[in-house]
């Protein structure tokens, strides 16, 4: 008798927790998902900034609509990559700006005015953020995929 109680009361308890958790707003996907996967040398002219923390460069036709991914140094081993789309107007496909040449630590899109701070994830002080792929460092490459 003692494990039909048992039972039951598990049974009861993964019931709750599925219940509940499965009113968690998950964030809506704005940006839709498109395969990433490149590598780049951080000893190429082309991404000499990225060897000073809060510098960012802009990896042309990569991304979303081939818009771009943005690469920000936010410290000595952790690097973050932003899909450039911005998702404020998905319609009308944008790639944002690097502010001040990258070493702002924040992007701007030319169509609505959003600004996108690296440091914070890639969010705006209000809407979507920037869609977030994986950055991973190893020697002095960097590779980027989803």
């Amino acid at each position: 008798m003692k494990n039909a109680a048992k039972l039951t009361f598990i049974g009861f308890l993964a019931g709750f927790i599925l219940l509940f958790s499965s009113c968690i707003e998950e964030e809506p996907v704005i940006v839709p998902d498109v395969y990433v996967s490149f590598s780049i040398n951080l000893d190429l002219p082309d991404y000499n900034a990225l060897n000073s923390v809060n510098n960012s460069v802009k990896v042309l036709n990569e991304g979303y609509a081939k818009s771009g991914v943005i690469i920000y140094r936010y410290s000595l081993d952790e690097f973050y990559a932003f899909d450039a789309t911005c998702p404020q107007h998905i319609s009308v496909v944008t790639s944002v700006n690097l502010d001040d040449s990258g070493a702002a630590g924040s992007a701007t899109c030319p169509h609505c005015n959003t600004i996108y701070y690296f440091p914070s994830l890639g969010y705006p002080s209000s809407g979507y953020p920037l869609k977030r792929y994986r950055a991973t460092l190893s020697g002095r490459i960097l590779t980027v995929t989803n």
